[in-house]
């Protein structure tokens, strides 16, 4: 029994997962996660309690962001070589990157846009952290206590998010004019502290 219910869990935390990917968020429900996993929709509810457990479930055993050594790859010594503004820049396209490759959290990020539940709350929640921690690690590198590098990654980042999450269905290499703005944008203002 233990076994054929830990079979039929992982098929419904993998239909939620193939919903999201092939259909978007707007076609997660329980009678659509029940036909994707072939299961009976009362296995959802006695298993995960909803769809809120469910969304709770998946946000536990799924990787959604990226970690710190995925963007800041470099030694300490390696950071405190480079000028800030270069650093801050070549930090934002490894972000983009890294959130190219993860078309779920793309797609969670839309959701969030539109409705709050388990899986886009502890989506925020492990963003928010992990975009402290790293905000730590380069400050940790960089004397210049007038420069706000949270505000900054923060809006620089919200703006890239948006973006990526616009353009999330565009075929690979699609670059609007609205990117080239906003890469040319960001490299004007980084650019600008380190010829201080």
């Amino acid at each position: 029994m233990t076994k054929s219910r830990h079979l039929t869990e992982q098929k419904i935390l993998h239909a939620l997962e193939v919903l999201l990917l092939e259909q978007g968020h707007s076609a997660v429900g329980i009678n659509s996660l029940a036909r994707q996993a072939g299961c009976d929709k009362v296995l959802i509810y006695r298993y995960f309690d909803g769809l809120d457990g469910l969304l709770l479930a998946f946000a536990e055993c799924t990787p959604l962001w990226w970690e710190i050594d995925e963007i800041i790859t470099e030694s300490g010594d390696e950071i405190g070589q480079q000028p800030l503004g270069q650093y801050l820049q070549l930090l934002l396209k490894r972000h983009v990157s890294a959130l190219q490759a993860r078309p779920l959290t793309l797609e969670i990020m839309a959701w969030e846009m539109s409705e709050q539940n388990n899986l886009t709350i502890a989506l925020a929640r492990t963003r928010s952290e992990r975009g402290i921690a790293l905000v730590k690690k380069v400050r940790a590198h960089f004397d210049q206590t007038n420069i706000d590098l949270g505000g900054m990654l923060g809006v620089f980042g919200a703006a890239i998010n948006y973006l990526l999450i616009r353009t999330r269905n565009a075929p690979p290499k699609h670059m609007t004019e609205e990117w080239w703005r906003l890469q040319h944008t960001i490299s004007q203002l980084l650019e600008s502290y380190d010829r201080k």
